[in-house]
């Protein structure tokens, strides 16, 4: 059994639906954008500014010409799958651009997020080396109407933009939502299915948007998965979601508002009982789970037991499906 993640606002892994999930989705909006709000590049403590940085940090070779220049390097545009040995031809793109960022929530915030999150350096993911051609194609857009001339990165690129946004607590519109989630969305061909992705530290305290709980199970052999649902209870006992478990055995119960909540199994006619999430195992008191705005509680996991009074399957121990 595991328990909800704790932490600020999450723990550990997520996949990227999960994440993109708890964002609040809305029209952009604010005022009209002022580059000159984020101050970037600033320099930093090495004498060097943001860009140098990304720039020295992304190349093969850290021979420094001076201070903030490298010599003899290679850089690899991973969006369109180039090496890059010219300078001229380098550039630092943010994963969500700055313009994106404005009207997605930062033209509301103090002059020191926004120079925080223009002047990320704290991960791999925020700033990162492309292909000057490749950047100004892109500019401002969002997935909606931009994805990287390499199709193999579309994957990451999904995952890392949502990254990016749920670090920083930033909204997405109907649009960009859904280009999203088609390409996170568990189709059997595509590669982002359930795929992992580290859930980032709070760049912003999150305080909005909708919570998730996800898991899976496990149930004695021969077990048809697909045939067990899993319902959401509030803390007045009324079910305000509920998902079918999918054929591998996880499950998300996405969009719900904040609150306490209990989640119940439903066995069906795939031979097992039904049974709440319980920290006692089968047979247990549901157990209550906390869920504060944008939280996910991942790892709601049970394992299934046969219902005695049917044709189950046969009886093998039950396990964890995560």
């Amino acid at each position: 059994m595991a328990s909800p993640t704790g932490g600020y606002p999450f723990e550990g892994d997520a996949n990227g639906k999960a994440l993109l999930n708890t964002l609040v989705r809305q029209a952009p909006g604010g005022p009209r954008f002022d580059e000159s709000a984020f101050e970037y590049p600033i320099v930093g403590p090495d004498g060097c500014t943001t860009r140098e940085r990304v720039i020295i940090d992304g190349a093969s070779e850290h021979t420094l010409g001076s201070p903030c220049t490298v010599l003899y390097p290679q850089w690899v545009s991973v969006w369109d799958v180039t090496v890059l040995v010219d300078p001229a031809e380098v550039d630092v793109a943010h994963m969500v651009p700055l313009e994106e960022a404005w009207y997605s929530g930062a033209w509301a915030w103090t002059a020191k997020q926004r120079r925080d999150f223009a002047n990320d350096l704290s991960n791999s993911i925020s700033l990162r080396v492309l292909t000057a051609a490749t950047n100004a194609e892109r500019g401002s857009s969002d997935p909606a109407h931009w994805w990287p001339p390499y199709s193999g990165a579309h994957c990451g690129y999904a995952a890392e933009w949502v990254w990016v946004k749920t670090r920083w607590n930033l909204s997405v519109d109907p649009a960009e939502y859904a280009a999203l989630m088609t390409q996170l969305d568990e189709m059997e061909t595509n590669n982002c299915r359930d795929k992992p992705v580290y859930v980032p530290p709070p760049g912003l305290t999150p305080g909005v948007g909708p919570a998730s709980i996800i898991g899976g199970i496990g149930a004695p052999s021969g077990t048809i998965y697909s045939l067990i649902s899993v319902q959401a209870f509030n803390a007045n006992h009324k079910v305000v979601r509920e998902t079918r478990v999918r054929p591998e055995g996880l499950y998300e119960l996405t969009g719900l508002p904040p609150g306490n909540y209990t989640v119940k199994f439903l066995g069906g006619t795939s031979g097992t009982s039904d049974q709440w999430y319980s920290d006692q195992g089968p047979g247990g008191p549901p157990e209550v789970i906390p869920l504060a705005a944008g939280r996910i509680a991942s790892g709601i996991s049970v394992g299934m037991v046969a219902d005695p009074g049917s044709a189950a399957p046969d009886s093998a121990p039950p396990g964890s499906a995560r």
